[in-house]
């Protein structure tokens, strides 16, 4: 059993991203406005069912061409969805020293398959065999502030809650892990990240 553990947030964490950057991309292909995209893949609950694993990539684009009524191949809106992330090399720091301190890590993440398919293909260093567990919300069926996918993260550590310690952009989902009795940090930069993991390592 692990004394401890560290989860890290994807988007925001890992790596910047901006939707936006998803929209326009996506307009262009289509040759629809910005504003039909975005009620169709944002403001409506498509988005969310996709990264719960409630449909398909397949059936994702499709329900875009459905919607947009445009005939796109699937491939080309998987990629104008899923080109819009940049690595976040920074986060290198904290993630070295909790390397040298041998915590073991992982990923918690709200996020579809398209996005972590494209994400992982890049290769980027911030990547790597250090990372065990990785629990997504399209492979668990739930997400973030949701209980079940802290339920799974938990499984997965192999130590109790109040040795796991998470890093995550928004407020709603460290206050859901602060319940549970983990240790968080709300994530603004990695410096202060950095100074928060010493912290709690020297406990």
């Amino acid at each position: 059993m692990a004394d401890r553990f560290v989860y890290f947030d994807l988007g925001k964490v890992l790596v910047h991203f901006d939707h936006q950057i998803a929209v326009e991309q996506l307009a262009n292909l289509t040759q629809r406005s910005t504003a039909q995209v975005q009620q169709v893949v944002f403001d409506s609950d498509l988005q969310n069912r996709y990264e719960t694993g409630l449909v398909t990539s397949q059936q994702f684009a499709a329900e875009i061409n459905r919607e947009l009524q445009c005939r796109v191949s699937a491939h080309e809106i998987l990629e104008a969805i899923s080109a819009i992330f940049q690595p976040n090399l920074e986060i290198l720091e904290p993630i070295e020293l909790l390397k040298s301190a041998s915590v073991p890590l992982g990923i918690l993440s709200n996020t579809c398959q398209a996005h972590w398919e494209w994400i992982m293909a890049r290769r980027w260093p911030m990547f790597g065999d250090w990372f065990g567990p990785r629990i997504l919300s399209y492979e668990v069926h739930s997400m973030k502030p949701d209980a079940g996918i802290y339920e799974a993260c938990e499984r997965h550590a192999g130590c109790p809650s109040s040795a796991i310690f998470f890093t995550d952009d928004r407020v709603e989902n460290i206050a859901a892990a602060e319940q549970r009795g983990w240790s968080t940090c709300h994530f603004t930069s990695a410096e202060s990240l950095t100074q928060k993991l010493r912290g709690w390592l020297a406990r």
